[in-house]
């Protein structure tokens, strides 16, 4: 059995270097281009793989050479890929990444493909897997319903649920109350409060708020200030991150929720997000999503 099963999207970035992001109608001349496997599902299993832990991955890819690609690559990584089904004449998530050469921040379109099709009959078919011992990771890269009807299995199995919500969409309260631990960024966090975070004040509010809606923890994501982290049991604490020198931001996020969902399998929860984000740190010094995570023995 999987002690962590991800639930998400599998995408295949082209990922283009720019000295800066093009404004309507202007053409910039770039620097490298990659194709690269990424996803916030798949980099967030492949984190929690590279982290030690056993992971199982549902997605859905199409019947073409990327979602052929994209699977290979997740064997390559140990994470078990038995549930994942090819869309017969549908193409695999892609996505189009500009990555800014000057400051490491990104810019993306994202066409679903395939992630659009992941549905309730995909999630009963790993429903087995899911014990009491279990962490679930989902996201909100794929339809809402398979996200709510995944929670709503998982916690009829007693299994720890975090939810990522990114990229942002409304959910409701009913689908928050089958969460126990939610991991948005500041953005993500004014779409769930409406709440501009501005200052710790605000973060302070924000994060409480967030914290009446979920059964165990909100941990907001800060980029290069670390996180902001609250919980039934325990005071909110900011916890900060060490200064780095940025090449690449895309999937920090992503490493960040995959090491943390590995390491909650054997520490508390400020360990856990200690370790979440080292390995985040560690990757924006790299270029490319699922090149940049590192592995375990890297952090330690």
């Amino acid at each position: 059995m999987s002690n962590v099963i991800v639930v998400g999207s599998s995408n295949t970035d082209l990922v283009f270097e720019t000295p800066k992001f093009p404004a309507e109608g202007e053409t910039v001349i770039g620097g490298d281009f990659e194709v690269i496997s990424g996803g916030k599902g798949a980099n967030q299993a492949v984190a929690a793989a590279r982290a030690g832990a056993d992971v199982l991955f549902l997605t859905k890819v199409g019947d073409d050479e990327f979602g052929s690609n994209a699977i290979a690559v997740y064997n390559k990584e140990g994470i078990n890929t038995s549930f994942i089904e090819k869309q017969k004449g549908v193409a695999s998530g892609t996505a189009m990444i500009m990555v800014n050469q000057n400051s490491g921040e990104n810019a993306i379109i994202v066409a679903p493909g395939a992630n659009n099709h992941l549905n309730e009959q995909n999630i009963d078919e790993i429903t087995d897997q899911i014990t009491a011992t279990t962490t679930v990771l989902c996201q909100l890269e794929v339809p809402l319903n398979a996200v709510d009807y995944l929670l709503t299995q998982a916690k009829r199995k007693k299994a720890l649920t975090i939810l990522n919500p990114a990229p942002y969409q409304e959910i409701s309260l009913e689908l928050l109350k089958k969460v126990d631990i939610i991991t948005p960024n500041e953005t993500e966090t004014l779409g769930l409060t409406g709440i501009e975070l501005v200052d710790k004040q605000s973060i302070e509010r924000a994060a409480f708020s967030l914290l009446q809606m979920v059964n165990k923890a909100v941990i907001i994501t800060l980029g290069d200030k670390g996180v902001y982290f609250i919980s039934h049991e325990q005071k909110g604490k900011f916890m900060p991150t060490s200064k780095v020198k940025a090449v690449d931001t895309t999937a920090a996020g992503d490493v960040f929720n995959g090491y943390f969902a590995a390491a909650l399998q054997d520490n508390e929860l400020e360990t856990a997000i200690e370790l979440g984000m080292k390995s985040a740190t560690l990757s924006v010094t790299r270029k490319g999503a699922q090149p940049s995570i590192p592995f375990r023995n890297e952090i330690d």
